[in-house]
């Protein structure tokens, strides 16, 4: 379906480990998981908010999304075709 590569990365604290993003399945996008703590400082200093999902074609980021004050967060088929849509024009 798609020529480029997909990958969308998902940062969540180990604390917050009970509430992962749910994140819609796309073919053809890899699904990575990593921790917070586990990230250089420069990484850990910019986050604000867990989970945080990025989204990455080849390489550069297309998409980011972050949970609220719950710590919760909830990415749709939708949300990230349109963010593939976007990056294609």
């Amino acid at each position: 379906m798609y020529s480029q590569k997909y990958v969308l990365l998902e940062i969540n604290s180990k604390w917050n480990s009970t509430n992962p993003a749910k994140i819609a399945k796309l073919q053809n996008v890899q699904h990575k998981k990593a921790y917070l703590e586990d990230q250089p400082e420069n990484i850990r200093n910019k986050v604000r908010a867990v989970p945080f999902v990025v989204l990455y074609k080849d390489g550069k980021p297309i998409g980011k999304w972050s949970a609220d004050i719950t710590f919760k967060l909830s990415i749709s088929l939708a949300d990230i075709q349109k963010a593939i849509l976007k990056s294609n024009k």
